[in-house]
């Protein structure tokens, strides 16, 4: 396997990696940061743990996206989402968007996109893609509710009481808050949809998705 293609496939294995490195960055040195810097490593570390639960445990999340999200019925693995895109959005795209706060901690507008995109990853997870599985859990769910929700509460309250900043740093993210979105996630998805590509997720994904949304539907009530 190509270096390239081996990196499409395993990229949320690499991150997690990351995330354990950077805990023990955190651990160690974590007080030496500015708080506003560690609050920003922390967000990137929420992202990575996201992306694991995604992709890697319990996974899955390729074929709940497809069908949760986008209604394919029957090409779960490929379309649209497929791993060059997946690699696209959430390395290529959101890894810089996190770096950027970790090293620019210093703009406030920045900081609090970075905790409205990380919050609404709770409204995709557990809102529109449950409705739409009819379902209590999809891939993602469990880290953007118990830790990125939870984290981007804690850091928009501190902020509010320990910082003095204009107002427009909480509109403002809100109104840029759809074009990035749109650029970061949608445009790359759109532009490397092919029912046809080479960079179809591996079969795994789909029996993960089949398996966890079984157990996840236990409950529902049939109409």
């Amino acid at each position: 396997m190509k270096p390239f293609r081996f990196f499409t496939r395993y990229w949320a294995a690499f991150g997690g990696v990351l995330f354990v490195g950077l805990a023990f960055f955190v651990g160690i040195w974590g007080s030496q940061l500015p708080a506003m810097q560690r609050y920003m490593v922390l967000f990137f570390m929420a992202l990575l743990f996201h992306q694991f639960e995604e992709y890697v445990f319990p996974g899955g999340f390729p074929a709940a996206a497809n069908k949760g999200l986008f209604g394919e019925k029957e090409n779960l693995n490929v379309y649209p989402l497929n791993e060059l895109s997946a690699v696209t959005v959430n390395v290529f795209c959101a890894y810089p968007l996190y770096i950027v706060g970790i090293f620019c901690y210093q703009w406030i507008w920045y900081d609090i996109f970075i905790a409205y995109f990380t919050m609404a990853q709770v409204l995709m997870h557990c809102f529109k893609m449950n409705s739409s599985l009819k379902s209590w859990y999809c891939p993602g769910c469990f880290s953007a509710l118990f830790v990125m929700l939870p984290l981007g509460i804690y850091f928009l309250v501190q902020l509010a009481a320990t910082e003095t900043f204009p107002s427009y740093c909480w509109w403002a993210p809100i109104c840029a808050f759809p074009v990035v979105a749109l650029l970061t996630i949608l445009l790359p998805i759109i532009s490397f949809r092919r029912k046809d590509t080479p960079y179809a997720f591996a079969k795994h994904q789909d029996d993960e998705f089949e398996v966890r949304h079984g157990i996840a539907s236990l409950f529902r009530k049939e109409k």
